[in-house]
């Protein structure tokens, strides 16, 4: 991967090694003096697309380094700290190649074990590269209060929890790195950006390293309030209905279980990577255990405050009493063998809602035609809703004013001229 941009602004170097006029694959190295840090340590899905597909998979981090698919070695000589915005892969990369000298900060270590290090485990897969090997020190960000590299960990609202920005306030000069945000919270599990922002004693920064998704996108995403207001209209109007989010995406999950209370319906666990949540959703919204359940088709240890369910012989036959977050494979594979079976199942009414992946980069296990076939041919309706765990157009103005910045990098967008025009007409209003 070679070096794509340097910024220089007094004796402080920027150095960006993905994430310029792409989506994803963020890595930023920050010089000052004796200091070097690095936020974020992305894939460049960009790269991998290209070369991998089928049975062509990665050989593993040296053949990644060489296509310039992950940031080169020499980029970590001198590094104290390499710090991780959130768990999404094109920002976290391979960790377990990362020299072993660097410290690693992570937005939780309980859920880095919970979620990445438990599903990319199997050896001989390139993703098992994915977590730390633990021969680096591993340290969790500590929240809202600067660090020994002058860093301030900022909690943001994103498809991935829990995702921060970074300050780092150097002697000559403030940085600040976005990682991934909405600025629009889609429950109260997050603040927005200028109210947390403003709740450390930012008032205005040097540089801002702002991403810009959505300034690619080729069809708008709805807002959060949109969002909320139609899954409720959603359950309100039909008697099955199963939603796949971001497996990571604690938000959506809060909002889905909270929309799922309003209109009486018990939310059930389908996924086996969702199964992460329950320990969060005890420490900040206990109140709703008893809203969920466990499929009984997951096959594993339900955990001691919840309860399981059969989605053959409870969840089919009494729809209307509640939501199923399920992976779409899983909801049709269910189905197909229940057909096989020649159970009487009527699926007449029935929605699948399928949320948009993040990062827009990952690979999906289905094509999704053929996913719609299946579902049409039992009588069940698909509709793909694009909730974006980034901010939209029109917010990026308000994190300008959030932030009063003296210059501004794009990063994480295919659209940095248009940023750039952007920026510098909003600085002559």
């Amino acid at each position: 991967m070679s070096q794509q941009k340097v910024f220089e602004y007094g004796k402080v170097k920027i150095k960006l090694y993905g994430g310029i006029d792409e989506i994803g694959g963020n890595c930023i190295v920050i010089e000052d003096k004796n200091r070097k840090i690095v936020f974020d340590n992305g894939i460049r899905f960009s790269i991998i697309r290209k070369f991998y597909g089928g049975r062509i998979e990665p050989l593993g981090p040296s053949e990644l380094r060489i296509i310039g698919a992950i940031p080169p070695l020499e980029i970590f000589q001198n590094v104290s700290t390499l710090y991780i915005s959130h768990f999404h892969l094109d920002h976290i990369g391979l960790l377990s190649s990362i020299p072993s000298e660097v410290c690693i900060k992570v937005p939780s270590i309980s859920i880095l074990e919970r979620t990445l290090a438990s599903w990319y485990k199997r050896p001989g897969n390139w993703l098992a590269y994915v977590p730390p090997d633990y021969t680096n020190k591993i340290e969790e960000i500590s929240l809202k209060k600067e660090d020994e590299n002058n860093v301030i960990a900022i909690p943001v609202s994103h498809s991935c929890f829990p995702s921060y920005s970074f300050l780092y306030n150097g002697d000559e000069i403030k940085i600040f790195y976005s990682g991934d945000l909405r600025f629009e919270p889609l429950t109260n599990i997050c603040s927005k950006l200028n109210e947390i922002v403003s709740s450390v004693g930012i008032d205005k920064v040097d540089v801002a390293i702002i991403e810009g998704t959505n300034f690619t996108t080729e069809f708008t995403p709805i807002t959060t309030s949109m969002f909320r207001d139609y899954i409720l209209l959603l359950l309100r109007k039909y008697e099955f209905v199963s939603i796949s989010i971001d497996p990571l995406d604690l938000e959506a999950f809060v909002a889905i279980l909270e929309l799922s209370s309003i209109v009486d319906r018990n939310l059930v666990i389908s996924s086996e990577r969702l199964l992460w949540t329950i320990e969060e959703i005890e420490k900040i919204k206990p109140e709703f255990l008893d809203k969920i359940y466990i499929s009984e088709e997951l096959e594993v240890p339900t955990p001691l405050l919840l309860k399981n369910i059969s989605l053959v012989n409870d969840v089919f036959k009494n729809p209307r009493n509640y939501v199923i977050i399920i992976e779409p494979i899983g909801l049709l594979q269910i189905i197909r063998k229940l057909k096989i079976w020649k159970e009487n199942l009527n699926l007449v009414n029935s929605i699948v809602i399928l949320m948009d992946p993040e990062p827009r980069e990952s690979i999906k296990e289905v094509e999704e035609g053929v996913l719609r076939t299946w579902l049409k041919t039992f009588g069940i309706q698909t509709i793909r809703l694009r909730l974006s765990g980034h901010y939209l157009p029109h917010q990026f103005f308000d994190i300008i004013e959030t932030l009063k910045p003296k210059n501004l990098i794009p990063i994480h967008t295919e659209e940095s001229d248009l940023m750039n025009k952007l920026f510098k007409s909003n600085l002559k209003i």
